[in-house]
């Protein structure tokens, strides 16, 4: 798809690409981490990048299905973090967490900086750019992850800004795992991305094996 240099987004379609890049780096992280068998991905161009998606279907049906929720939540200012768990399927020991956290940054209304001027909005190929560094940093600090010792699964997490917050009827509460503790705790942080309604932190926490 050819992006326009003046094009930017609304808040409607700013959401909707931070739900676009939430789903492709969860696609995209289950690979690299090799959570499933490489050849149950397929390649796909995403963000001008070559990327990789699941072929599994009940994989499919659980990301898109909180994606799709997503979208909205976004919009609305109802969510602050995402967080995908990668957790031992023997030990139910969370091993890895990766996390997205969203800042609101205004409405649709110019903002003006100190000096009265209207602040120049974001371009589409601007916030591409972002996106394409973050994932190759994503792929890059592969290299710097320990391998993991037994087979993984993995969770999603939707963390809310609001108690009175409704949860689809098809959600369940996140069940209870053994989160990571003691030495060799350590922690990555990449670019943000930025929108003109938007800012996205992307973060992954690990435990190296070495204690």
């Amino acid at each position: 798809m050819d992006i326009s240099e003046s094009r930017t987004l609304n808040i409607k379609g700013s959401s909707r690409l931070i739900s676009d890049y939430f789903e492709i780096c969860i696609h995209n992280i289950l690979f690299q981490r090799h959570v499933y068998p490489k050849e149950d991905f397929k390649v796909i161009r995403k963000f001008g990048l070559n990327l990789v998606y699941s072929k599994d279907d009940d994989v499919i049906r659980y990301i898109k299905q909180i994606i799709k929720q997503l979208h909205r939540w976004i919009y609305d200012g109802k969510i602050n973090w995402i967080t995908l768990l990668i957790v031992s399927k023997d030990s139910n020991q969370i091993t890895e967490k990766w996390m997205f956290h969203i800042d609101f940054i205004k409405s649709e209304e110019n903002i003006l900086n100190n000096e009265g001027n209207i602040i120049e909005s974001i371009s589409m190929v601007e916030i591409q750019k972002e996106i394409q560094s973050i994932i190759r940093q994503i792929t890059s600090s592969i290299n710097i992850l320990p391998e993991f010792e037994e087979p993984q699964t993995f969770k999603i997490l939707v963390h809310t800004t609001t108690d009175d917050f409704k949860t689809p009827n098809d959600w369940d509460d996140a069940k209870p795992f053994n989160d990571m503790n003691g030495n060799g705790i350590q922690n990555v942080k990449f670019s943000n991305i930025s929108t003109d309604n938007h800012k996205v932190s992307t973060f992954v926490t690990y435990q190296t094996r070495d204690q």
